[in-house]
């Protein structure tokens, strides 16, 4: 079998690197051929997508595997995503991974919108059916799709698609690198002898919850320090990176956080083995990289109670959950596990079991599974999951 890997590539995106995991766990695999055909982030013109389409059609390739984030194809406006123009071009069978499912109203975010005219535009955008539809519901039910977590399936089997053909499979843990100073570097780079560390990792993002995490910082021990571990992931996050450095500098709590820019693997292993508990009070997620590192580093992890976070409680309660969105709620479990030695050794012990059970090599063999799958949906024998649920597409 041969797959076709349509994705983004690179050091500075979480999805490029679960990809990545993916595919060099793939390839150990027998009678498993994996071509990665990188995405170029951003609308294209369609001469570039004929380009990538006639190398994912050719006659050696079996599957077609999407990494399918919005941003990818340009946005959910209309007219800035050129998702479908590409959709359309191939006619192999495809897989595709959805790293989002939120519905077209909280992309938007148009409940906490507070500019009249911005939420007025908004309002007459999501009374578009065929808009709303083409970006919360198609994209999922013209493929054999995968996602992250119950609770997705759950969304995606509410807006129409067939669950027949919805799988769900968690991230993979990925291998660690080891920390040859054992945090001792990253201390010493950042001033932070002596102190305990909060770590907050990954790419900096609106929904990641730095700004409870701040109000909450002055309850803390005068030993304790925040560390927000990565830096914006591209030039259109820069301006959210920006109002978040302005909101550290006026909390009044700046001496305590150290915002350390990207980092590449060797540091992140250090700065995982520095942290005394990792963060994740996340705001929204429908999973994270966030969580999945410092659960391959065998950490503690505090994380809010989302239902990405909740089911991975659910298969190995290896994370501390607190109120999402309740900062007392925070406070009162983190001070518990900054003075719960014995607690933080369950969770670091329990977090090393979820890595081993969930490791890339075994969702491997799981997504060579689901290709075989899709190879036999497309078949002109089998119903094609092309149309949403009692509407039969094209035999």
């Amino acid at each position: 079998m041969k797959i076709g890997m349509y994705t983004t590539v690179g050091d500075r995106c979480g999805i490029a690197a679960y990809t990545q995991a993916l595919v060099n766990a793939l390839r150990l695999l027998p009678e498993t051929e994996v071509e990665i055909v990188p995405i170029t982030e951003g609308k294209q013109s369609r001469g570039h997508y004929l380009a990538i389409a006639e190398r994912l059609n050719a006659d050696d390739i079996d599957v077609v595997h999407v990494q399918h984030e919005h941003s990818f194809w340009g946005g959910i406006l209309p007219g800035h995503s050129a998702y479908w123009e590409f959709r359309y071009l191939i006619t192999k069978p495809i897989v595709l991974t959805a790293h989002t499912t939120y519905t077209a109203e909280e992309m938007l975010r148009y409940r906490t919108e507070r500019r009249l005219l911005k939420k007025l535009a908004k309002w007459v955008l999501l009374r578009n059916h065929a808009w709303v539809d083409s970006v919360q519901v198609a994209p999922f039910v013209t493929a054999v799709t995968i996602v992250h977590t119950e609770e997705a399936k759950q969304q995606l089997v509410g807006r129409g698609a067939d669950p027949k053909f919805i799988h769900v499979l968690p991230a993979g843990v990925p291998e660690v690198v080891a920390a040859t100073t054992g945090g001792e570097a990253f201390r010493r780079r950042f001033g932070l002898e002596g102190y305990r560390l909060i770590t907050i990792f990954g790419y900096t993002a609106p929904n990641k919850g730095y700004e409870l995490t701040l109000k909450l910082l002055p309850s803390l021990p005068e030993d304790v320090k925040l560390v927000i571990a990565g830096g914006p992931r591209n030039a259109a996050m820069e301006p959210y990176f920006a109002q978040l450095v302005r909101a550290i500098e006026s909390s009044g709590e700046r001496h305590r956080v150290i915002v350390t820019g990207y980092l590449p693997d060797e540091e992140v292993a250090e700065a995982m083995a520095a942290s005394t508990v990792v963060l994740a009070p996340h705001t929204e997620a429908t999973g994270s990289y966030s969580v999945t590192i410092p659960l391959a580093y065998g950490k503690a992890v505090l994380a809010s109670d989302l239902a990405c976070f909740r089911e991975i409680v659910g298969r190995i309660a290896c994370l501390e959950l607190f109120r999402s969105g309740d900062v007392e709620d925070c406070r009162r479990h983190l001070h518990r596990l900054l003075n719960d030695e014995s607690r933080r050794a369950t969770l670091e012990r329990l977090a090393k079991e979820y890595a081993e059970r969930y490791s890339w090599p075994r969702i491997a063999q799981q997504t060579r599974c689901i290709y075989e799958e899709a190879i036999q949906v497309y078949a002109p024998v089998y119903r094609r999951p092309y149309t949403l649920v009692g509407k039969r597409g094209p035999s």
